[in-house]
């Protein structure tokens, strides 16, 4: 290799030393500059104004404070985190009596009735005054609680209670239980907790509104257009100790002889039920329906609960749109009576054919 060349390669080591030695002198003096602007920065706009603008109930303010808030419960599972002390850092149950025993801490510490924050620093508190960390650093979040959950009863497919961990919206419950029950009508009743109590009293306060459940009344929601449309406003925040019973629908019955009888839900879809609509869902009148008989049975809203009075029904009249189709209400009656002589006759007749076929006909019965 010649001189020249060794000479144009010294030079270009050097001025890559150079230029590690430069960029790692620039570095050194950027970051801290870079860290005072960072902290000397003012805040944006548009971040005081989300700051100062009032939350809803499903904000993250509220949620944030709620969580917060949470009390343990005995029986709860905690995940306890001690920075450096992974002997100590793992999950606990508390105790029936509410006590949470930890190792390297010879007495249990009194858990129940404490947020998560209070129950870190007193943790942390009882490692200083036994002598073994003098500047703990602990975390406990709530994985699992027997105690704190949703009720869910009335018209869903798995009435039961089921735990939460916080704030849960009212669709991911129904969801949890199974979704509606076929019986189950448009509405659902939310009965809250301390804590949704709580939730909807900040709620008031920092939207100047009245919130349904601010003073403890239950609150009704049109669930119907929840699971149909995924309505935000009806998908409210559910918090541990609320209840909800989802109400059984209205009902209107078809009896007698028709293809399909028993009860039929009103739901949106059926509110303008009529006597012909009514027949059309039962699978209409059956061979055997006395047609000039049919009644609907009504409740009278003056007597007594059994008592029902009997509106005559012209389906005949009706069918050929001479008279207008009754309308239908909820634990109406529509009642189709029998013909037990067509009945009687169909049956002979049917037997009659049976026997001929068995003789060697090849005659097909349908029924």
């Amino acid at each position: 290799m010649g001189r020249k060349q060794l000479a144009i390669m010294k030079i270009r080591r050097s001025a890559m030393v150079a230029g590690l030695g430069l960029a790692v002198y620039l570095l050194a003096g950027f970051t801290p500059v870079r860290a005072q602007e960072v902290k000397a920065a003012p805040v944006a706009p548009s971040m005081v104004a989300a700051k100062e603008t009032p939350s809803p109930v499903g904000s993250a303010t509220v949620t944030k404070t709620l969580v917060n808030d949470y009390t343990v419960s005995p029986e709860d599972l905690l995940d306890v985190y001690v920075m450096d002390v992974p002997e100590v850092t793992r999950t606990y149950r508390v105790s029936s009596n509410g006590f949470l025993t930890l190792p390297l801490l010879q007495q249990p510490i009194a858990a129940a009735g404490e947020t998560m924050d209070q129950l870190s620093a007193l943790i942390a508190a009882k490692f200083r005054e036994a002598g073994m960390l003098n500047n703990a650093h602990v975390t406990v979040s709530l994985k699992e609680t027997r105690q704190h959950a949703v009720t869910v009863s009335g018209q869903v497919k798995k009435a039961q209670s089921y735990p939460i961990y916080g704030p849960t919206r009212l669709l991911d419950i129904l969801v949890e239980a199974g979704g509606l029950a076929p019986e189950a009508g448009n509405n659902a009743i939310i009965t809250r907790g301390d804590i949704g109590l709580r939730a909807d009293l900040a709620d008031s306060v920092q939207t100047g509104g009245v919130n349904p459940s601010a003073k403890g009344q239950p609150f009704t929601l049109d669930i119907h257009k929840l699971v149909e449309t995924g309505d935000d406003k009806t998908n409210i925040l559910l918090y541990p100790g609320d209840r909800v019973t989802v109400q059984r629908a209205e009902l209107i019955y078809v009896m007698g002889a028709v293809t399909r009888p028993g009860g039929y839900v009103l739901n949106e879809t059926r509110t303008q039920i009529t006597v012909l609509k009514a027949l059309a869902m039962a699978g209409d009148v059956t061979t055997f329906a006395k047609k000039g008989r049919i009644a609907i049975l009504r409740r009278d809203p003056a007597g007594p609960e059994e008592k029902r009075n009997e509106i005559p029904v012209d389906y005949k009249s009706m069918v050929k749109g001479q008279i207008a189709d009754i309308r239908l209400i909820p634990d109406d009656i529509l009642y189709v009576p029998e013909s037990t002589r067509i009945k009687a006759l169909h049956q002979t007749a049917s037997t009659a054919l049976q026997v001929a076929g068995y003789t060697g006909s090849s005659l097909v019965i349908y029924h």
